[in-house]
């Protein structure tokens, strides 16, 4: 029995049209290259309570010493950088997905927050941070018309 090759087909499909869309918005030259060391992100997961607004990075092989956290009214910021402990030779690896290196990423919040009042602790490769909400602003005064 032999194999038949599939072929793409002539009609472009939508992904087609959403390559050729992010390539004028993005042209390759601007993406990082393969093993060029760039800035990433650290996964987060945000919620709100009543009182505070919680946020939950992911830091796997940072140290705490390492971790910047900085509060504005409307977003947090979380910089720094995670090493890796141990080099192993490139010719060895079947897949490298964990990242090293500097990370910085802000990101806005759900409610405004006290920056004064913002705490953070970080355990087990987790950076939490707690920000109270700030008291609401007064809606505006009446102004008497004369």
């Amino acid at each position: 029995m032999s194999l038949i090759r599939w072929r793409r087909p002539a009609v472009p499909g939508v992904f087609d049209e959403m390559e050729r869309m992010l390539e004028r918005l993005m042209p390759r030259r601007w993406w990082p290259l393969e093993g060029e060391e760039y800035e990433f992100g650290p996964a987060v997961d945000i919620y709100e309570t009543a009182d505070e607004v919680v946020l939950k990075a992911a830091l796997p092989g940072a140290n705490r010493e390492d971790i910047n956290v900085s509060a504005q009214e409307d977003s947090i910021t979380i910089s720094g950088h995670s090493k890796q402990e141990e080099e192993v030779d490139e010719e060895g690896y079947y897949r490298r997905e964990l990242r090293y290196g500097s990370f910085h990423r802000t990101v806005p919040l759900p409610a405004a927050v006290d920056p004064d009042e913002v705490s953070a602790k970080f355990a087990d490769g987790v950076l939490t941070v707690r920000a109270p909400k700030a008291p609401a602003a007064e809606p505006g005064k009446k102004i008497q018309i004369q």
